[in-house]
């Protein structure tokens, strides 16, 4: 009898071990979460409002500093997470959506990373991208764009990413007078040239524009007339716009990371216990009603939360088996070389 005792007291020891290394761990420590864009877009803001919520929900409450590390679509975080910072569970990141989702659709130098590896906590929901139109165009629906007489100039960063791809595609393949301009740093960048008349429009969602100036959309100066999947009442769905089957195919692929969200995560190989607590903490945050409703009030919905396996099998499932001639096309819009 007093043999057993000992052995269940010894087994309790180990259990509360067990319950300090995992449930204590994030008490007294400091969490940082990263975004793979610069302050002011929708990515930076997204992160920021998950950091003022996320917390409450770990257990030991660390603290949550909110850092940027900008470049290259979000590839230069992805490339940092994966090969630099530890581990631990201390550092998570949102590389971005379509630069990050779709970089290991091709091999690529500058892209140091396995997409399936990381250590996946969720993603906040789907996110319609639609192409905004600023109202001095003249411009309120599709019709009216390809009757156009003078090219819409479409505001993008990256070369890469679906904000940039999307209305090169519709302008070769659909023949819509559109042009693209890369290389604005972040979205909040892109709505100042907009203001300012150097572009036109843009294609994201709609975080990019009201995360820096939430009167543009609901005063009318920004319209959407073609939407990635439906959000926005009467705005046309953009694949069913488009008449080519290979331009459907294109966009479908390019399109993919809008459906799944914005990914939150970490390093691989962050021990399965604390990657579990801030999985079970991600899905508690995301049945927190003042957090959805300020994502709301500042344009970025949250929508269908995507919890962390789940997101890993979709990214396996729908960018690992991209038919090659789409893969082609998607490198050509991308300006991605065969032997990068």
């Amino acid at each position: 009898m007093r043999t057993r005792i000992i052995a269940l007291s010894v087994v309790a020891v180990l259990a509360s071990c067990g319950a300090s290394s995992g449930q204590d761990f994030y008490a007294g420590k400091t969490l940082s979460i990263v975004a793979g864009f610069p302050p002011g877009g929708g990515v930076d803001g997204e992160m920021r409002v998950l950091t003022r919520y996320f917390a409450k929900y770990i257990p030991g409450n660390p603290v949550i500093v909110s850092r940027n590390m900008q470049g290259a679509g979000g590839i230069i975080l992805a490339n940092h997470l994966y090969n630099v910072a530890a581990p631990d569970g201390l550092t998570l990141g949102m590389p971005g959506r379509s630069g990050f989702l779709l970089s290991n659709v091709v091999p690529q130098k500058g892209i140091n990373y396995d997409i399936t590896k990381f250590s996946y906590v969720g993603g906040a929901g789907s996110a319609a991208n639609a192409l905004w139109v600023s109202r001095r165009t003249g411009i309120t629906s599709i019709a009216e764009l390809k009757a156009s007489k003078k090219e819409l100039v479409i505001g993008a960063l990256n070369p890469r990413s679906e904000n940039a791809i999307i209305p090169r595609v519709l302008a070769k393949y659909e023949n819509w007078p559109i042009k693209t301009v890369t290389g604005y740093a972040g979205f909040h960048e892109v709505v100042i040239a907009i203001e300012r008349g150097e572009v036109d429009g843009l294609f994201s969602h709609e975080g990019s524009i009201s995360n820096s100036r939430p009167d543009l959309i609901p005063s009318g100066a920004m319209i959407p007339i073609a939407q990635s999947f439906e959000n926005f009442p009467g705005v046309p769905n953009l694949i069913e716009a488009v008449n080519g089957a290979d331009t459907k195919a294109l966009l479908r692929l390019v399109t993919t990371p809008s459906l799944i969200g914005l990914p939150l995560l970490g390093p691989p190989g962050i021990p399965a216990e604390r990657l579990e607590i801030l999985r079970a903490s991600y899905r508690r945050l995301m049945e927190d009603q003042e957090y959805r409703a300020e994502a709301d009030r500042r344009g970025l919905p949250v929508g269908r939360a995507v919890m962390g396996a789940e997101l890993r099998t979709h990214i396996v499932q729908s960018l690992f088996s991209v038919p090659e001639p789409v893969v082609k096309d998607y490198m050509a819009f991308a300006g991605i070389k065969a032997q990068e």
